[in-house]
């Protein structure tokens, strides 16, 4: 198969757990993948490892709480490649804080990267996708946006606005055949440590809240990622899919 004739998937925030695992897959399913992270070397590494010959798989080094970066990331890939296809918003931080406390830097550190930079990247990919023949943006939303978190308001308020800006984005780019869906995973087992309180609390310890008695796993989450941009979810448009073992039904903290 040429490579002009493989889709293309830039997958942001790929230096991670999700995000390399989201990149394997898409690779595993036929696809030229743009490994993209802010943390150059860590994404280099990724890519190496996914695939040594570079044949199929480019490394990005993009900032999505900047325009200018987002938007040379694009043209690299499109230089490179000659097209994308699918488009996964999973870029994020995280800072953690009471808002009586918060200050205006810890608001924007947060929303800048999970909400702006969706947004800055939609509005890049946008004149691409309109060129394939089966275009999709999935963005990496979270139960976060769904169920009070003390301590997480700006994260919070920025996974809700995935949301909204998933639905309102699948209805204005439905005439052009682009689906905008979103994950929403519940607690994933990474090497991310996790705080309640601001104390530390175990994986094992914060399974017991969720009612399947474990937490995801990032390959979980990343086959739902998947299957979401594969035809196979054609008529799936504007909807939010939760992931979480039940736990916005039934969290137990």
């Amino acid at each position: 198969m040429a490579k002009n004739e493989r889709p293309v998937v830039l997958v942001t925030g790929s230096a991670g757990a999700l995000g390399s695992e989201m990149c394997k897959q898409f690779l595993d399913e036929g696809y030229d993948v743009v490994v993209s992270d802010l943390r150059e070397e860590a994404a280099l590494e990724v890519a190496k490892n996914l695939d040594p010959s570079g044949e199929h798989v480019l490394t990005v080094a993009m900032d999505v709480g900047s325009t200018p970066s987002v938007d040379s990331g694009i043209e690299s890939i499109i230089k490179r490649f000659g097209r994308l296809d699918v488009l996964v918003n999973n870029a994020g931080n995280f800072r953690q804080g009471l808002t009586s406390s918060y200050t205006d830097e810890d608001w924007r550190f947060i929303t800048n990267v999970h909400l702006d930079g969706a947004f800055r990247c939609c509005r890049a990919a946008y004149p691409h996708l309109v060129k394939s023949p089966f275009p999709s943006i999935i963005s990496i939303a979270s139960i976060a946006g769904r169920i009070g978190l003390p301590g997480r308001l700006s994260y919070s308020v920025s996974k809700a606005g995935l949301e909204a800006l998933t639905r309102a984005l699948a209805v204005e780019w439905a005439p052009e055949n682009i689906r905008v869906v979103a994950v929403a995973p519940g607690f994933t087992k990474t090497a991310n440590r996790i705080f309640v309180d601001g104390k530390e609390v175990t994986h094992e310890a914060f399974a017991q809240a969720v009612p399947m008695k474990r937490m995801g796993r990032p390959e979980e989450q990343a086959a739902v990622v998947v299957f979401l941009a594969s035809r196979k979810a054609s008529y799936i448009n504007g909807q939010t899919i939760v992931v979480d073992g039940g736990a916005t039904i039934d969290l137990r903290v």
